[in-house]
């Protein structure tokens, strides 16, 4: 009825304390460069609609912003749990402008838009120029 796992399917073994403490220590380095080199910057997920929205309201005022894809990256789950503790939330998108977390994710984006106000979040942080264009992605 069952079958039984071939050793190409067994679980990784468990890491070390210290490999642990150095993965987690590359994912924050990593989190660390991504928002200040990225005036704007999405942790996305390919499978994720609010995320699609984020970026769609993004490129309509021509805004320059990076996206990672964490589902598509090697330590993607470190990442996020990095992400987790910086928001308090484990979700995607977590959309970061200067640096700051926008609420609310996708949907808190589209609606900074809907009333003007994320012109004038992306004017502030970015010099006056609402596509950032000016900033080294």
């Amino acid at each position: 009825m069952g079958g039984s796992l071939s050793s190409s399917t067994a679980a990784p073994s468990p890491l070390s304390e210290e490999q642990f403490k150095t993965q987690v220590r590359g994912a924050a380095a990593q989190f660390k460069n991504l928002l200040e080199t990225n005036k704007v910057m999405i942790f996305s997920a390919t499978y994720c609609s609010y995320c699609d929205v984020a970026k769609r309201t993004l490129d309509e005022l021509g805004t320059q912003y990076g996206a990672l894809e964490v589902n598509k990256e090697e330590d993607g789950a470190m990442l996020m749990n990095v992400v987790s503790a910086v928001t308090g939330n484990r979700a995607v998108p977590a959309i970061f402008i200067c640096g700051q977390l926008v609420p609310g994710g996708g949907s808190g984006l589209r609606q900074l838009a809907t009333s003007g106000q994320l012109t004038d979040v992306l004017k502030k942080c970015c010099g006056g120029d609402v596509t950032c264009s000016r900033y080294d992605l």
